[in-house]
């Protein structure tokens, strides 16, 4: 009996036979001696067929007379050779005779073997069985070569991206040590929030920032901008701002627009941001989780969208921005706490609470249209909290022992401010040199007035007069208007 080929049925089909031979009474003994070898046969009579059926069927071996019509067995050799499909399928040619050249031109055009005829029938299934399975064999060798170069690559595609996320972990490390000595080096909110923006932009490549924090009436709206246009950021309030805090309290990451505009509903609610071409917010939180600020950027100017390393980036910088605000913000309120006692160590009053309100209603809208700074205006807004009781020396000098240890200089701006409108009172030579001095002055001046029991129409009235006479040439447009009486 002729035994299979190794192997169960269900993982080793039985092969398929290509004998393709001129003779009908060879063509079918060849076929039924495959058959009895477990080879399923097609059986074709002429070259031109065969190299068909080769390729529409891709036979296991082909078994091939010498003399084909319409294509001879070594042109069908030669063909089956140059397919890129089944160009490695085992090739038998049956030559006419034992002929060592005959055997050297079949070998040479890509014939496997050359068996002469008439074969006996065992040695030719032997031949085709030992031929389809080597061809198996090396088919499966192949195909484990193919998985192992497929596991190589993965592997070397999983090293790499490993070698990446350790440099960008290695990189965000840096990146937050760096962040923090930066913002450990000042408890000036306003430093901080510059400094954010600063190294956001640059870790981003966005050319524009903002950061907003709510105000008194739970509005969201910019309190500090980085670019060359910052008007860009003129009026724009934070859309929908407790469905944006949500989420980034949700994901706990910064999010890009098109992430909110997929989470929200509805999602024209975050239209507002791609009108303003706002293309990510991140949200900076205190020690105890409250929001205290978002950050808004830009889309980039080559329109590509933040990758998912910058956007680690981004929140490495709020995380350390955020712990740094907070204990920024908790030193400026114990700041304010002092100066209000040195204002009025037993308590402001409504007299007082009042004057002050007034003096800043009036004087801050004039400071910000002679074109003096958010800082200077802050400034002047501290002095005129602190009130007349700052004409004492001894007030100022509490307020320069307070200064001497403000590592942010705050205290040491308003104390030099509080030193020239002084001056400026007094009428010292040269005093009337600042602007800002003369405000911090007319505003004090009139604060004086009013705790005395004058009226607001007289106190501004007295207060415009002393001006005339004594005003800095840059306040003479701006006064008149600025301190007209209201009656």
């Amino acid at each position: 009996m002729i035994p299979r080929l190794p192997g169960t049925p269900r993982d080793q089909p039985a092969p398929l036979a290509l004998v393709v031979e001129d003779d009908p009474g060879v063509l079918e003994a060849l076929k039924r001696t495959l058959e009895s070898g477990h080879f399923r046969v097609v059986a074709v009579a002429d070259g031109e067929d065969a190299l068909r059926r080769a390729r529409a069927e891709a036979p296991e071996l082909v078994i091939a007379g010498w003399r084909l019509p319409k294509r001879t067995g070594l042109e069908l050799c030669d063909a089956l050779r140059r397919e890129s499909e089944g160009g490695e399928v085992p090739i038998v040619l049956l030559a006419p005779g034992d002929d060592p050249e005959l055997r050297v031109e079949g070998l040479a055009h890509g014939a496997d073997e050359v068996v002469a005829k008439p074969c006996p029938p065992r040695e030719l299934i032997a031949r085709a069985q030992r031929l389809v399975m080597r061809a198996r064999q090396l088919a499966r060798h192949r195909r484990r070569a193919h998985e192992l170069e497929r596991d190589l690559h993965k592997t070397l595609e999983d090293v790499r991206r490993a070698r990446e996320e350790a440099a960008e972990e290695r990189g965000l490390r840096a990146l937050a040590a760096v962040m923090n000595v930066e913002v450990a080096r000042t408890l000036d909110p306003d430093v901080l929030d510059a400094r954010l923006l600063r190294e956001a932009c640059r870790q981003t490549g966005v050319q524009s920032a903002a950061l907003l924090e709510p105000d008194e009436t739970g509005v969201w709206r910019v309190g500090y901008e980085r670019g060359e246009l910052p008007e860009r950021w003129a009026g724009f309030t934070l859309p929908a701002p407790e469905v944006c805090i949500e989420w980034l309290q949700t994901f706990g990451r910064p999010l890009r627009r098109e992430d909110l505009e997929r989470v929200s509903r509805p999602a024209e609610a975050m239209a507002p941001l791609a009108a303003r071409g706002v293309a990510v917010l991140a949200l900076l939180a205190g020690a105890d989780g409250v929001p205290e600020a978002v950050f808004a950027c830009e889309d980039r100017e080559d329109g590509r969208p933040l990758r998912d390393t910058e956007l680690d980036r981004l929140a490495v910088l709020c995380e350390a921005a955020s712990a740094a605000r907070t204990a920024a913000r908790r030193f400026r309120v114990q700041q304010d706490h002092a100066l209000e006692l040195l204002a009025d160590p037993a308590g402001a009053g409504p007299e007082r609470e009042a004057a002050v309100r007034e003096a800043r209603e009036r004087l801050l809208p004039l400071a910000a249209a002679m074109g003096v700074g958010p800082a200077e205006r802050g400034t002047l807004a501290l002095a005129l909290g602190l009130g007349p009781r700052v004409w004492d020396a001894p007030a100022r000098a509490a307020l320069a022992r307070l200064a001497a240890g403000d590592p942010t200089r705050r205290l040491a701006r308003l104390g030099e401010l509080l030193d020239d409108a002084v001056a400026c009172e007094r009428g010292e030579p040269g005093a009337a040199e600042d602007p800002l001095a003369w405000l911090a002055s007319t505003g004090l001046r009139y604060q004086a007035l009013r705790l005395a029991g004058r009226s607001v129409f007289e106190c501004w009235r007295t207060t415009a007069s002393w001006l005339g006479v004594h005003a800095h040439p840059a306040l003479r447009h701006h006064i008149p208007e600025a301190l007209e009486p209201t009656g």
